[in-house]
């Protein structure tokens, strides 16, 4: 090859090499300061199998198990960064029912988790019942966490009560007495049956000396589209016309009052022998106070005394004695301590109501006898005892008059209202049966102690179970009562 040829050949050479490291520079040159453009995105083809080498979302279950109670529908995509706004039209969105029980959903403003600080948040609710006229959408209200002892079971289980309060007046599933605002949802964790609290209910609703019991029943609850259980739907105890229906406006010292011996009361209460007296209705000045905590040591002193004319004179007998064997009956350990409600209309009588708070009676707290059926306790206490009724104690063990009007009074409700509550009992396990499996599946609660219960009844493993201890320990003590109060 010629000399030439060569140099010609070597200078084509170096000049490539020259241009391919200008290009390297380019690209790789960390002072470099436009970044290079973006790959053109393309949008997902969802019939292409994902690349299995990209890391999954761990908060998307890779399996979900399949709900039998929703309809099938196509199959799921995966959701937007940003979750969408609740369902508008619950016709389309909403999971078709599959019992007879109601159901309730409640969907938080974006989306948001309900404090436990007891803070309201906005809520928008959707009523689904077999009953089309008892359906309604887009319901405004706010929703809370409510309770003390229950609020903290809550805290430890997930499984929180709530308050709903409506924007506008309304009659749920035509439970209750007339359209109000403020409902309940009851989560009773510690009571398996969930059904305690309406058996209370139940009773106090067919004695006659009661002359206002809140109604309830149990339905299904979701919560921003998921499913969060069995509650117990309920009215609010409250001074409102289709509730207590008192008149707590005026403005002297003489006032309708409601009243509840809570050891947990915040102001205003008053003090009774020691015990806190919290007042639930419209307080207006210093002077309705002072009505109220002489009324109500007026009544106690007459107690004290034994003093059935006085006594007659201050407070509605009838739902004084009615109140009693309710709360005998279900030998309720809380009578004591709080949710023990009295109310009095400006010009009338103390009476004894509504009854509220009974998912610790019936035969399920260890720490009063075991859970046992036997013996007496609202009219005789245990020593040392913080939750004993103080005014009940001394009326029935100190007091043969208060004795004979409870025996007589026991007599006449032992053949009708004491059965027709433990039928209404089992009738309401039946129908809602299917439903707690489901709740169970949720909340892995049975065969485990959750608050006080006796090991009977925590080491039930089943809802059957647990509706045939209730069942059984309701007929247990009505024969236990039918032959104390016989004598």
């Amino acid at each position: 090859m010629k000399k030439s040829s060569i140099f010609i050949l070597s200078a084509w050479m170096l000049a490539l090499c020259l241009l391919f490291a200008s290009c390297g520079k380019a690209t790789n040159d960390p002072d470099q300061t436009s970044p290079p453009d973006p790959a053109p995105s393309v949008p997902e083809d969802p019939t292409v199998p994902k690349d299995p080498t990209v890391p999954k979302d761990p908060t998307i279950p890779e399996n979900p198990p399949e709900d039998p109670t929703i309809d099938p529908v196509d199959p799921p995509v995966d959701p937007p960064i940003d979750p969408p706004k609740p369902p508008i039209d619950p016709s389309v969105d909403l999971p078709a029912l599959k019992t007879d029980t109601p159901t309730i959903h409640i969907y938080t403003e974006d989306g948001c988790e309900i404090p436990t600080d007891k803070s309201e948040v906005n809520c928008t609710v959707y009523l689904q019942s077999v009953l089309t006229d008892q359906c309604a959408n887009d319901l405004t209200a706010t929703i809370r966490c409510r309770g003390n002892g229950s609020m903290t079971v809550g805290k430890r289980t997930g499984k929180f009560p709530y308050k709903l309060k409506f924007q506008e007046k309304i009659n749920v599933f035509d439970l209750g007495d007339g359209k109000e605002k403020d409902w309940v949802l009851l989560a009773h964790v510690g009571d398996q049956t969930l059904l305690r609290n309406y058996a209370a209910k139940l009773m106090g609703d067919l004695l006659t000396g009661i002359p206002y019991s809140p109604n309830a029943r149990l339905v299904n609850v979701y919560l921003n589209g998921d499913y969060i259980g069995v509650y117990e739907l309920c009215e609010q105890v409250e001074v409102k016309n289709n509730r207590i229906d008192i008149d707590d406006s005026l403005t002297g010292p003489e006032n309708g009052f409601l009243v509840e011996l809570d050891n947990y009361a915040s102001r205003p209460y008053v003090r009774i022998n020691g015990q806190k007296y919290g007042i639930k209705s419209e307080v207006l000045s210093d002077e309705q106070v002072t009505f109220i905590e002489e009324y109500l040591n007026e009544v106690y002193n007459a107690i004290v005394e034994g003093d059935q004319t006085t006594l007659e004179e201050l407070v509605d007998m009838n739902s004084l004695v009615d109140m009693y064997l309710l709360q005998e009956f279900a030998k309720n350990i809380d009578a004591g301590w709080s949710s023990f409600f009295m109310y009095r209309e400006a010009g009338g009588k103390l009476i004894f109501a509504p009854p509220w708070d009974f998912d610790l009676s019936l035969g399920n707290d260890a720490r009063l006898d075991n859970g046992s059926y036997e013996d007496l306790y609202i009219g005789t206490g245990r020593p040392g005892f913080m939750q004993n009724h103080e005014w009940y104690n001394m009326l029935y063990s100190e007091n043969e008059w208060f004795q004979d009007m409870a025996a007589a009074r026991w007599r006449e409700i032992t053949g009708t209202v004491v059965p027709a509550v433990i039928r209404g009992v089992r009738d309401a396990a039946d129908a809602i049966a299917e439903d707690m499996e489901r709740n169970f599946t949720v909340w892995d609660f049975l065969g485990e102690k959750q608050q006080q219960e006796p090991r009977a009844v925590w080491e039930l493993t089943t809802y059957e179970a647990h509706i045939d201890y209730l069942i059984k320990w309701m007929e247990n003590r009505k024969a236990w009562l039918d032959n104390e109060f016989s004598a």
